[in-house]
């Protein structure tokens, strides 16, 4: 996989570290409104270990408010003109929208990680042009429209049937994409954990899955602070998302075990150290999933 001018070595986990530039995201949402403040933030976390940069201008938190093109566009490229002009770090950018998506390529952005699995018909064009990276996620409802780590009405109770309908559906989203004149090479595949799936689901997805590793495509894992490490927590230790390090770190050890080329986390400094053990533990074949 290209992002920009350089080739990725997925060999070894990549580190993604977390910008959320919304008012209000579930775990940080208010902190980084100003480019400027995303910058810094950028900064920080790249000193402390971060391999590649995710910013985000619409929180897809359950009963999030969806926002305009507009508003998400002056959210997202400044920011990523100021990082981007001043940071030799890959920035990803998370968005399900292709207009979103050009605009952040041309400030300087090299991978677009769509939450909607492809559901903007305009953005593998936008992509192919750019021969930028594309994380096509799985989320199965609209932005906002789930529980806490609940799954969606029409969705497999039993964990392997939701298993193989998320692989079968990413499959479907990984053919569009190439059919449109994306590079494989140039994919990478998320099965949204915490996205409208049980609690049993979402640790799954944290285990080697036959099913995605199929795909042969690299695996995009974030689990960080997600809510479903409050549901196997002691009662009170997790209650908030910023409670969640130590049921993250374990989460991310267990990515990394599984397989995870990208590991998706809020606090860089402490899961640069988890991460780094975890494969001093017990190296995995990367690569694909």
């Amino acid at each position: 996989m290209r992002l920009g001018g350089r080739e990725l070595d997925l060999q070894r986990p990549l580190l993604v570290g977390i910008l959320n530039l919304t008012p209000d995201s579930f775990s940080d949402g208010g902190e980084l409104l100003e480019p400027g403040q995303a910058l810094a933030r950028a900064r920080l976390l790249m000193d402390q270990g971060a391999d590649l940069l995710d910013l985000g201008g619409e929180s897809t938190r359950p009963g999030a408010t969806e926002v305009s093109e507009q508003q998400e566009l002056e959210r997202v490229v400044p920011a990523v003109r100021a990082i981007t002009a001043a940071l030799a770090i890959p920035v990803a950018v998370d968005t399900r929208r292709s207009r979103v998506a050009a605009e952040a390529l041309r400030a300087g952005a090299v991978m677009i990680n769509d939450v909607s699995g492809f559901s903007d018909p305009d953005m593998a064009k936008v992509v192919a042009r750019a021969n930028a990276a594309w994380v096509l996620m799985h989320m199965p409802h609209q932005i906002g429209a789930m529980g806490w780590s609940q799954p969606t009405a029409d969705w497999p109770a039993d964990d392997d049937l939701a298993i193989h309908r998320i692989a079968n559906e990413l499959e479907d989203a990984v053919t569009r994409a190439v059919a449109a004149g994306v590079a494989r090479s140039q994919l990478a595949i998320d099965p949204g954990i915490g996205f409208g799936k049980s609690v049993g689901q979402n640790l799954a997805l944290l285990r080697p899955q036959p099913a995605l590793a199929k795909l042969g495509l690299p695996l995009y894992l974030g689990p960080s602070r997600k809510s479903f490490l409050r549901a196997i927590a002691r009662p009170g230790t997790a209650d908030l998302p910023k409670d969640r390090e130590f049921a993250t770190a374990a989460a991310v050890t267990a990515a990394v075990w599984a397989g995870a080329a990208f590991v998706r986390v809020h606090q860089v400094a402490a899961m640069r150290q988890v991460l780094d053990t975890a494969l001093a533990v017990w190296p995995p074949r990367m690569g694909s999933c």
